[in-house]
């Protein structure tokens, strides 16, 4: 949309448009402004504007570039979800769930509730029969820490 408006402002106007006492507006900048109100949009961002100034070095255009991008995340985000979001749910990746602020219970556990509490490590000095049979005995784990000494500290001793 932004190239198209371009197109036709420069076949109207092909030296750029100029105000009383304004900078000149070329065509070239409806292309800019366009294409960040698109990614705007798609990405649910507003980063995408100092994007923008960033890589074209004009300050000038903050109003309309801002206002395009404010406008198409608006839109988009009543429309659709974003891009990253799509891909989460596309990719069935995992993710943090919002927990709702209602559920105070939740906000109260401490990590030390759900923790394991009996850690199965290895050492630098595990050999590989060590290594395969906690392997073994443990196998929908799929990472153990290695540990540099085997010593067991006690909570008041790591709190010195």
């Amino acid at each position: 949309m932004g190239r198209i408006m371009g197109e036709f402002v420069a076949v109207l106007y092909p030296t750029g448009l100029r105000g009383p006492n304004e900078i000149q507006t070329y065509p070239g900048v409806y292309a800019v402004v366009g294409a960040a109100a698109f990614c705007g949009g798609v990405t649910h961002t507003v980063s995408v504007a100092v994007i923008i100034f960033e890589m074209t070095g004009q300050i000038f255009y903050i109003l309309p570039v801002m206002i395009a991008v404010l406008i198409a995340n608006a839109i988009s985000s009543y429309l659709q979800p974003s891009i990253y979001d799509s891909m989460i749910k596309i990719k069935n990746l995992p993710y943090l769930p919002d927990i709702p602020a209602t559920s105070s219970s939740f906000h109260g556990i401490r990590a030390e509730q759900i923790m394991t509490k009996n850690v199965r490590y290895l050492s630098k000095e595990s050999t590989y029969a060590e290594v395969q049979r906690l392997m073994s005995e443990m196998p929908k784990l799929r990472a153990f820490p290695i540990v540099e000494d085997k010593s067991v500290y006690s909570k008041s001793e790591l709190s010195n």
